[in-house]
């Protein structure tokens, strides 16, 4: 993997789709000008729409948001700013989806009472995360167009996260939903959006099908939200991502969060602060299609100054044998 060839300004290696390099073998995202230009007229126009839709709508319910809170880095961070840069009433949600480091978890509890926030933690059933995360591994559940920015088994986990935030806001009236994807997690035009169930309804069926076809009607209860909860609610919350307003650095984010007592699990790999599985997920991927899901991310945060281009390489290079062992044997699959 260390012997396949990179673009010479990001780490876009010659797998990825539709990649070409020129002759000083810089690829063809990074010669984008326009691109680039483009994000950056986007993220000024967010910043000053964020703030008029948290201005109109901060304490007229019992909390102005729920955000997303893995416990890593950028979600700590994203928390931080919430409370402290946009003086939202905020509620943490943590989905425990049985791999989760417990220093992850000691950030959670550490953060959440520095901060004053209130906390609720969900933990699905471990053997039908177990046989999710089985299947997403095996099968091919998502279109690899999907995955070229993270892997099957992080879309299967997040799909949940999203789909049980989004239940709480509507149970709440909670009119934002926050989470902290950087930009090459996400384009650029999902920094912010209104939501919108019945839209997502109609494009998930052909996958929620897959899953039921293999996991059973189980599914439902984690993918998909009641007709009577969307009635009764009878509106949508935006989905906003703060981190990607913010001009900062990996390590300047670690120096912000470590005084609320935030630690660096050490026993995930070098692309996660939070999932133990996540070493095994980038495994799987990179079995399966030649790349790192983290390629993507990363290559945006070197041509934007954020993250060290060597930094970068170390990260989707480190793969933790145990972590990757353990989870094969966690969800009892035979490898070579």
């Amino acid at each position: 993997m260390k012997n396949i060839k990179r673009c010479t300004r990001c780490i876009l290696s010659e797998n990825f789709p539709k990649i070409e390099f020129d002759e000083k073998g810089v690829c063809n995202i990074c010669n984008n000008e326009l691109l680039c230009s483009t994000d950056s007229v986007i993220i000024d126009k967010a910043r000053g729409e964020i703030k008029n839709l948290f201005d109109v709508a901060r304490g007229k319910s019992e909390y102005d948001a729920i955000l997303c809170y893995s416990g890593g880095k950028d979600s700590t961070y994203t928390l931080k700013l919430a409370v402290e840069k946009y003086n939202l009433k905020v509620l943490s949600f943590t989905l425990d989806n049985g791999f989760i480091s417990p220093t992850a978890f000691r950030n959670i509890e550490k953060v959440v009472s520095k901060l004053g926030v209130d906390q609720i933690t969900y933990r699905p059933s471990y053997k039908f995360m177990k046989s999710l995360f089985r299947l997403s591994s095996l099968e091919t559940i998502y279109n690899p167009r999907t995955l070229i920015r993270i892997s099957a088994n992080c879309n299967s986990c997040i799909s949940i996260v999203n789909n049980t935030a989004l239940k709480l806001a509507l149970e709440k009236d909670i009119p934002f939903i926050l989470a902290g994807f950087t930009l090459g997690q996400i384009p650029c035009n999902t920094i912010y959006y209104k939501n919108n169930y019945e839209f997502l309804k109609d494009t998930r069926k052909p996958i929620l099908d897959k899953l039921k076809s293999q996991l059973g009607d189980e599914v439902s209860r984690y993918f998909e939200i009641s007709d009577s909860l969307i009635t009764k609610s009878g509106f949508y919350p935006h989905n906003i991502n703060l981190l990607t307003l913010e001009d900062i650095t990996e390590n300047e984010i670690i120096e912000e969060i470590l005084p609320m007592g935030w630690e660096i699990p050490k026993d995930v790999d070098g692309c996660s602060t939070n999932c133990i599985i996540n070493a095994f997920n980038n495994h799987i991927h990179n079995e399966k299609y030649g790349y790192s899901p983290y390629e993507l991310e990363l290559s945006h945060l070197i041509r934007n100054g954020q993250i060290a281009r060597e930094r970068a390489l170390e990260k989707i290079y480190d793969r933790p044998v145990d972590q990757i062992e353990y989870t094969y044997r966690e969800l009892e699959i035979k490898h070579n």
